[in-house]
């Protein structure tokens, strides 16, 4: 039985001759003495211990250091099975172990897993319904096709995008600021996503769009995408109430941590403080990104305000937003000395009353001390002439006059601030700053024990000759980018095929999506893993026409049928002899819910309801202006780090803090009990009713809940369902005999209860 020690890295250090003896001899007593689990164990070992031995060795580097080689299919017994290219690799490991696939999957089975892992909504029963009666040999082709160019395609994976560089509308931390201008990035991802960007290209784009040269016919949108694409250095979390370098150091740490575990999948900032123990990254190298990032202003925006000391500039969007933002950026300056005349007369206003409220007291003093004594004036003192001059003016009078003068400034400044121009839209991105610099290292992370100076550059362990040094009067971002895109770069290439495979089979050919080093988890299927990577570039590094070949091939294709033997000897299912019943992600749990219930607004919305909030601490901030209803699609529902929607939180959406290619899957009571008592799914049950109860195509209780059951779990009703439906119907007729609506509610119960089911939530077969 595989086992996870079975799959410690340490492992890899062994030849295969070194490694596979005391299996081999373990094989031979198990034979002699008839225990299969045993043998099969052991097979499934040396299948394992072949793949590892034709890993490259070299030195401290592991395999994912070496550059992928693109390998011939293996030959197969059995190759009538094999569709694709792929299905060879799979089956090849397979054949090694004595194990077989299991049957593919049905038709309609296939239609809803191709539904929900490219687009991520369920189908209706008339495109379920076009593919079953498509008898050509194409026609799940076609299917892939029509999904892969929908708008919603770049919906559903550009998700799977952001929780990989944990996109958030909110700083965390202790300080926990709205960031009103992030979601622009969300819409790029979507976008560059639907327009099948070729992936080089977006990392690009991402690391250093706005150092990229552009081209002379190029499109205003192109060029913003670029500045907009940065935004990937500035959502991160930050301490906004800390300054000076500590505070600088830790957006570089989040950004070196994103930009390498995203696109390397390799955990650099490990060696910050030390050396890595384990990856061939050395303190030198860490702080040769830090100088990279330590010359590059990330502008996430926020006002400066308590708690927050850094404020930065934003990006302004649109044709005229450059000009709109200097002209509204003028015209407030106007207000600001509208505001400043205004201010020092209420202030002078402000201490005349005061000054009058005093005046009697003042009066009365001066006039006991001025008072002479009995008997003591002298005929000389009565003499003196009095004081001539003009009367001063009265605090009375100059309250009056001040009153006078301030209205017209209050009024004006009311004039202002009605006729404030309109302001673009705006988004956060990243500049080089104007004295980029190499940073020292910090002993031990330590910043106030500097070491040696560590010249700005790359990863010494993948040595790139064909990217230029770094320009000094550069940051270094576009050399960056470039280094990480590079044809020889061993990792980009794998890690996107490893993200992509992983999402289509719920686990990656590498486990550890967000590491390859040495502490992550080895391929199950090297040479596959290899193959794909090296296709992947050769073919314009298409994220679509990768995700096309594996859900077009057989092994994608299998159903989930259990076997005994494998159960046996992979219950883990690694070597994909079956497919894996998979969890939903929440965001398409609740889409199917809205899309069964006929509430879906599957329109794009403009912009977040961050935006309106402007820059606020969101502890500040009511839940329901954080998190207003919406029927949009998941993916636009605002992300503020620490107050996800509690559908979110039952349903294991990851932390916005940290970079999260691969999500937890938990099943607890509380998911179903969520869905059996959430107020959303009671109202969308509702809704769900009453949309089945208009639609004419099914006239009897019959034709109802056959709808419903393809509605919700893509196919018809059993006999069996029918008749537990009936029951469920009659039974709530006879307890809600008083509503008006009867008919409406019981509809509802049966929705819930179809909502609350397992088969809901998970691609299973349903045939």
């Amino acid at each position: 039985m595989l086992k996870e020690e079975d799959r410690d890295s340490s492992d890899f250090s062994l030849s295969g001759a070194e490694s596979q003896g005391p299996v081999v001899r373990c094989l031979g007593e198990a034979i002699h003495n008839g225990h299969t689990l045993i043998i099969s164990s052991c097979l499934v070992l040396l299948a394992l211990m072949s793949s590892r031995a034709e890993e490259p060795k070299s030195g401290s580097s592991n395999w994912a250091f070496q550059p992928p080689q693109a390998t011939v299919a293996p030959e197969v017994e059995n190759d009538d099975w094999p569709r694709s290219p792929i299905d060879f690799f799979t089956l090849s490991k397979l054949e090694k172990t004595g194990l077989t696939p299991v049957a593919d999957a049905g038709r309609a089975t296939l239609v809803r897993r191709l539904y929900f892992d490219l687009v991520g909504l369920p189908p209706t029963p008339n495109q379920v319904q076009e593919v079953l009666d498509d008898v050509a040999p194409d026609a799940l082709a076609k299917l892939v096709d029509q999904l892969l160019a929908s708008p919603r395609f770049g919906e559903r994976w550009g998700r799977h995008w952001l929780d990989v560089v944990r996109f958030a509308e909110s700083s965390g931390k202790e300080f926990n600021f709205s960031y009103p201008h992030a979601w622009p990035y969300r819409d790029y991802v979507i976008g560059a996503l639907n327009a099948d960007k070729p992936y080089d290209q977006f990392i690009r784009e991402q690391v250093a769009g706005d150092l990229l040269p552009g081209t002379p016919d190029e499109l205003t949108k192109d060029h913003e995408d670029r500045l907009v694409a940065t935004s990937l250095l500035s959502f991160g979390t930050k301490r906004h109430n800390s300054s000076g370098m500590p505070y600088r150091m830790e957006i570089v740490d989040d950004q070196i941590d994103v930009t390498t575990r995203a696109f390397l999948a390799i955990t650099v900032s490990c060696a910050k403080c030390h050396d890595h123990k384990f990856d061939p990254i050395p303190t030198k190298d860490y702080y040769s990104l830090a100088g990279i990032f330590l010359s590059t202003e990330a502008l996430y925006g926020t006002i400066k305000q308590k708690y927050s000391n850094n404020p930065t500039d934003l990006l302004p969007l649109g044709r005229n937003g450059v000009d709109l933002h200097a002209a509204a950026e003028t015209y407030e300056q106007k207000i600001d000395a509208a505001k400043k005349s205004r201010d020092e007369k209420k202030t002078k206003l402000t201490k005349a009353e005061e000054a009058e409220k005093a005046e009697p007291t003042k009066e009365i003093a001066k006039s006991e001390a001025a008072a002479p004594e009995a008997g003591s004036s002298s005929p000389a003192e009565a003499e003196i002439p009095k004081n001539t001059a003009e009367p001063k003016e009265t605090p009375e009078a100059m309250i009056a006059r001040l009153k006078g003068e301030l209205a017209p400034l209050e009024a004006a400044v009311t004039e202002l601030e009605k006729k404030r121009p309109p302001r673009p839209p705006y988004a956060m991105s990243a500049r080089d700053r104007s004295d980029p610099a190499d940073t020292k290292i910090a002993i031990r992370g330590e910043l106030s024990e500097p070491g040696e100076l560590a010249p700005r550059g790359f990863l010494s362990a993948i040595p790139i000759t064909d990217v230029p040094a770094i320009d000094p009067k550069q940051s270094g971002r576009l050399q960056l980018a470039n280094w990480m895109t590079s044809r020889h770069n061993p990792l980009p290439a794998r890690v996107m095929v490893n993200r992509i495979w992983h999402h289509l089979f719920g686990r990656g050919l590498v486990e550890s999506v967000d590491n390859f080093g040495a502490t992550g988890t080895p391929p199950s299927h090297h040479k596959l893993l290899d193959t794909l990577a090296v296709e992947f570039m050769d073919e314009g590094w298409s994220i679509k026409q990768t995700i096309r070949k594996i859900v077009l091939s057989r092994t994608y294709q299998l159903s989930c049928a259990r076997d005994e033997q494998g159960q046996e000897i992979d219950p883990e299912n690694r070597l994909l002899w079956r497919s894996m019943p998979r969890r939903l992600p929440v965001e398409a749990i609740r889409d199917a819910i809205l899309a069964v219930s006929g509430q879906l607004d599957i329109e794009p919305p403009v912009g977040s309801t961050v935006t309106s909030l402007g820059d606020k601490l969101v502890r500040g901030v009511d839940t329901e202006k954080l998190q207003p209803p919406s029927n949009h699609r998941s993916v636009y529902l605002p992300v503020i780090r620490d107050y996800a929607p509690e559908m979110f939180d039952r349903f294991d959406f990851p932390s916005s803090s940290l970079v999260s290619g691969k999500r937890a899957v938990t099943e607890v009571p509380s998911q179903a009990l969520f869905l059996r008592n959430s107020k959303f799914v009671a109202e969308q049950a509702k809704h769900a009713a009453r949309r089945l109860l208009a639609d004419p195509s099914a006239g009897n209780d019959a034709g109802r809940i056959d709808l419903a059951m393809r509605w919700v779990f893509s196919r018809a009703a059993t006999a069996e369902e029918q008749e537990g439906a009936r029951v469920l119907l009659a039974l709530t007729l006879d307890t809600e005999a008083e509503i008006e609506d009867r008919d409406e509610s019981a509809w509802s119960t049966l929705f819930l209860s179809l909502f609350s089911t397992a088969e809901f939530r998970y691609l299973v077969d349903i045939e």
